[in-house]
């Protein structure tokens, strides 16, 4: 009698597994990813310099800092950075800092981010975000990409 139920469940589990094989789903089960590139759309990059006073630069905007020893482009949503640097000079180390002065002059509420070090790969390509920490009771005045070998 068990044989009988045991033999009648592997029929059940193997026309299922069948079924299962034979059948294609009309649709794919995946999307193509495409892949986007701030370097393919470098002409929306509105250029800034090194320093960047944060009341001059809106949120949802990329910008572009051209330095001699680096070229980088980021996003700023209004909270956070995200960004990529596209060249950079191998042997020095890239900072990014959030200054609580317009001038990012020294002080104990600035913080400050490695975003690349020296002789460390990738030279190229190299993604980066800035994320602020939460429940501030403070905001910023300035931002500052920079170098230090």
């Amino acid at each position: 009698m068990e044989s009988k139920i045991l033999i009648s469940k592997i029929k059940w589990l193997l026309s299922c597994l069948l079924v299962l094989f034979i059948w294609q789903p009309s649709a794919p089960l995946s999307q193509e990813i495409k892949n986007i590139s701030l370097k393919t759309y470098s002409q929306l990059a509105i250029p800034v310099p090194g320093l960047i006073d944060m009341s001059k630069i809106s949120p949802g905007n990329s910008y572009q800092v051209t330095d001699p020893k680096f070229i980088l482009q980021f996003y700023f949503n209004g909270k956070d950075i995200y960004g990529v640097i596209f060249n950079r000079n191998k042997e020095v180390s890239i900072f990014m800092q959030w200054c609580f002065f317009k001038s990012c002059e020294e002080s104990a509420y600035n913080i400050k981010s490695k975003i690349a070090s020296a002789l460390i790969p990738p030279y190229d390509q190299l993604f980066f975000s800035g994320n602020l920490p939460p429940k501030l009771n403070y905001n910023f005045k300035g931002l500052r990409f920079y170098t230090v070998k």
